[in-house]
């Protein structure tokens, strides 16, 4: 049996050499990510600005809540830290956790288009380029938008915190 003139086992042998090219290729966008400055990660440029649409109303439509209970938290992976909980309620604490979700939030933009590499490789035919878009970008979205719903949220407490304190 063969599919497109490719036994299961060469279709198999692809599909492995290509994880392992992503895998590499994840480890470099996260591995020095926690060694990023924190003066890049304290404002939202680019892709983490919030569209007009993104509220967390729309996030919790999207069961959003549901994805962030049972998405593993790997942050703590190559030195960053475990965005599984709040370190704290103080403004301090939160600010530093803002930092993190922005951290998180850049490696799974930086990563989605990882699988743009695999059309350069020989053995690669169109559908599995395809089908590594599809995973790569949906995968990653899924994270981004538990980061994103996250970070709406810490950003209204910092804000009531604030209000309280003024007044």
């Amino acid at each position: 049996m063969t599919i497109d003139g490719y036994t299961p086992w060469q279709i198999l042998g692809m599909v492995t050499a290509d994880l392992a090219v992503l895998i590499v290729l994840l480890g470099l966008i996260g591995g020095p990510a926690p060694r990023w400055p924190q003066r890049w990660l304290t404002h939202d440029v680019g892709p983490l600005r919030f569209l007009p649409f993104e509220t967390p109303t729309f996030y919790r439509r999207l069961h959003v809540p549901w994805l962030a209970r049972h998405l593993p938290e790997a942050g703590d992976t190559f030195g960053g830290e475990s965005k599984s909980q709040l370190p704290g309620l103080d403004p301090a604490a939160l600010q530093r956790y803002l930092v993190e979700i922005r951290r998180g939030e850049w490696v799974h933009w930086l990563s989605m288009p990882t699988w743009i590499v695999l059309i350069v490789l020989p053995w690669n035919t169109w559908g599995l380029i395809v089908l590594w878009a599809f995973i790569t970008v949906g995968i990653n979205l899924m994270f981004v938008s538990v980061l994103r719903y996250n970070r709406q949220r810490i950003e209204r407490i910092l804000q009531i915190t604030t209000e309280r304190t003024q007044s």
